[in-house]
């Protein structure tokens, strides 16, 4: 499975976005991060800090992955799921499609 220590996601959809971090825990739980992109626009890209600066932690997570939300859309998270390690390594998702029917890819 890939490892990554940061996030990113490219905006090439039809609408303004943010995302936050979903990640599970070794009990199976998912968990969302309460770091927050911020909206952006079309063409443009955000990366999220190192996970563990937003309290993933690298012993306690099994997997991540970014959550998505369309403004004015529905939410949805990436595919596949990554794990974290502090590796320097960023994973990065594109976004597709419209407000209420898109796509969250790793590139």
């Amino acid at each position: 499975m890939t490892q990554v220590q940061k996030i990113a996601c490219i905006n090439n959809a039809g609408f303004v976005m943010n995302f936050s971090i979903l990640w599970q825990d070794i009990y199976g739980n998912w968990n969302i991060t309460s770091w927050n992109s911020g909206n952006y626009p079309i063409n443009k890209t955000r990366t999220s800090p190192d996970l563990k600066e937003i309290g993933i932690d690298p012993i306690t997570a099994v997997l991540v992955t970014p959550y998505v939300e369309a403004v004015l859309g529905k939410q949805e998270s990436g595919s596949p799921c990554l794990e974290y390690q502090p590796n320097g390594l960023t994973g990065i998702y594109q976004v597709k499609g419209t407000t209420l029917n898109y796509s969250v890819k790793l590139v």
